[in-house]
């Protein structure tokens, strides 16, 4: 009896014992398989504040199609390919491999950085961002505008803000100890651009604001039905995406000593607010002084800046800068016509004959060449002619918005022509709002009913209708 108490104890000791040994076998197993597995965090390691080295780029290349696979198996989703042309951006940076745009919206394994850490991609990237003007992107639709309508003979660009931030700041530092260079009130001297270092007031302004501040606030294109885009629409959107990312990581290089703040360079801080006038009604920040003292020495561009909702009660500290005050375009961009044309209305007869008169006006050759306009005729064209347009009517007072809901337009729509006008309202502008017309239908009216004859007007018409034609929008 003992002894086969023993013996069935044997038989359970072995029977444990080489339990264990299969368990350890598969535990030491599955561990080996996890770490030669992908980690889904294994970005974490790159420094992808800059372009990748050699040793980084084959380790990237993996794990960058590595997580597109990954991320297109988990939504089950991908898009017909698309042509690219050789060399561009949706090219080498591998466009036809993304997984449609919105289906990883809130994917936590996929982080669009992951094409960027590719020399390749960050390369083309670069070279593509540089020809950018970043105040073509500004999210604010009427300061946009401005900067798209005109054409300058320099234009800005991310290449010049990225170049040098470094200098430019050392250039600000150098002009502000000069009294020639510290300009207030009504005062410009557009000879002191080179001499004052005009650029890099601008350069240095916008270094602080889209690399130093609360980060780049761009615009995007809108598509109503997200879910419902086609191939192009949803690769537009995964590139808009991309430049955002690269302008962050670029900014992400910079010294954090280049932020202009009263902490760090009090003295030259306090030197700066000191040019706002007391009489300002809305208090600017050192940037906005900054850019409008750019103007003031005759930078063009930062002539161009208006105020973020020109035409309504800016907000403190929010791109409230007013450099068109002290440019050579001060006079145009001052008047109610372009204010009005800033403003995205249905097409109208009477806004587009004030439209194209003060455009042959600002372009006629002869005014004074310095103050000469070039209009980028395309922008403008889109602009008038292709909807969405505002819900709204609006026109401007004294640089102040009357606008008129669709409502308001409703209980107009009995009145007189003489009641209407003490609103400053025509029942032309009012049926065109509820029945908008064509721009070809517009010009027509035109050339019909207001009896033109400055050549310089027929001229602008003419170069407006022959636009129209060309991007297929004259119908």
């Amino acid at each position: 009896m003992p002894r086969a108490i023993l013996s069935g104890r044997n038989s359970r000791s072995t029977v444990w014992i080489w339990s264990v040994v299969f368990g350890l076998a598969v535990v030491v197993i599955v561990l080996l398989v996890f770490l030669r597995a992908p980690s889904s965090n294994s970005l974490s390691s790159l420094n992808i504040d800059q372009p990748p080295s050699v040793v980084e780029l084959d380790i990237a290349a993996s794990i960058e199609t590595t997580e597109v696979s990954q991320v297109a198996m988990k939504t089950g989703l991908s898009l017909p390919p698309l042509d690219f042309a050789s060399g561009s951006v949706e090219e080498v940076c591998g466009f036809n491999n993304f997984p449609p745009y919105h289906s990883i919206t809130f994917e936590s394994d996929w982080d669009s950085r992951i094409p960027l850490a590719s020399e390749e991609c960050w390369s083309v990237m670069e070279t593509h961002i540089h020809t950018i003007n970043p105040l073509h992107l500004d999210e604010d639709d009427e300061r946009r505008r401005t900067f798209q309508f005109v054409v300058l003979e320099n234009p800005l660009t991310f290449e010049r803000i990225f170049t040098d931030p470094t200098g430019d700041f050392s250039r600000v530092q150098e002009a502000l100890s000069r009294p020639e260079c510290l300009l207030t009130g009504d005062e410009t001297n557009w000879e002191l651009k080179d001499s004052c270092h005009a650029e890099a007031f601008l350069n240095y302004a916008l270094i602080n604001r889209i690399c130093l501040g609360s980060g780049w606030d761009r615009t995007y294109t809108y598509y109503p039905n997200n879910n419902d885009l086609t191939p192009e629409q949803d690769r537009l959107m995964w590139k808009e995406s991309l430049e955002h990312e690269w302008v962050e990581m670029k900014c992400e290089e910079f010294d954090q000593t280049l932020e202009f703040s009263s902490e760090q360079y009090p003295n030259l801080h306090d030197l700066v607010m000191s040019l706002q006038l007391p009489s300002t009604r809305i208090k600017k920040n050192a940037q906005e002084l900054l850019i409008e003292l750019a103007a003031r020495l005759g930078d063009e561009t930062a002539g161009l800046s208006l105020p973020r909702h020109f035409v309504f009660p800016p907000n403190p500290g929010n791109k409230n800068e007013e450099g068109y005050k002290f440019g050579r375009f001060a006079e145009l961009l001052a008047s109610n016509t372009w204010q009005e044309l800033i403003l995205k209305q249905v097409p109208n007869a009477d806004r587009f004959l004030q439209t194209f008169y003060m455009l042959s006006g600002a372009e006629s050759q002869d005014v004074d060449t310095l103050k000469a306009i070039q209009f980028d005729w395309v922008q403008l064209v889109q602009h008038l002619c292709i909807p969405p347009f505002s819900k709204a009517l609006d026109y401007v007072r004294g640089g102040i918005v009357v606008r008129f809901t669709e409502t308001d337009l409703e209980g107009l729509l009995e009145y007189e022509p003489e009641e209407l006008r003490e609103f400053g309202l025509k029942q032309e502008a009012i049926e065109d709002f509820f029945n908008p017309k064509s721009c070809q239908d517009i010009v027509h009216v035109i050339r019909q009913e207001r009896g033109i004859q400055p050549p310089s007007v027929l001229a602008a018409i003419e170069k407006f209708e022959q636009v129209a034609v060309e991007l297929e929008v004259y119908e």
